[in-house]
């Protein structure tokens, strides 16, 4: 059994981090009685979280335009683990 965090969000469960869940899986999920921050940090981290897995699951090649937009906005050149 392994544990991860996420967030309830607009009707959806968002994992925090890229946890390796395999399809199919029997899930447990358990809310907390804390609530949940709510820092700007927190939301940038969630922000390039969805955007990351928005261009993983997009299907479609990227071209040079792509490095092109992003350079000028924010690196996501690698993982940000805080």
């Amino acid at each position: 059994m392994q544990a991860y965090r996420a967030r309830y969000e607009r009707g959806r469960v968002i994992p925090l981090g890229d946890p390796a869940i395999p399809e199919g899986s029997d899930l447990i999920l358990t809310v907390l009685d804390t609530p949940a921050q709510d820092d700007a940090l927190s939301r940038q981290k969630m922000a390039v979280a969805e955007f990351m897995e928005g261009v993983r699951s997009s299907g479609e090649p990227l071209g040079p335009e792509y490095d092109a937009v992003t350079s000028r906005r924010f690196n996501i050149s690698r993982e940000l683990d805080l």
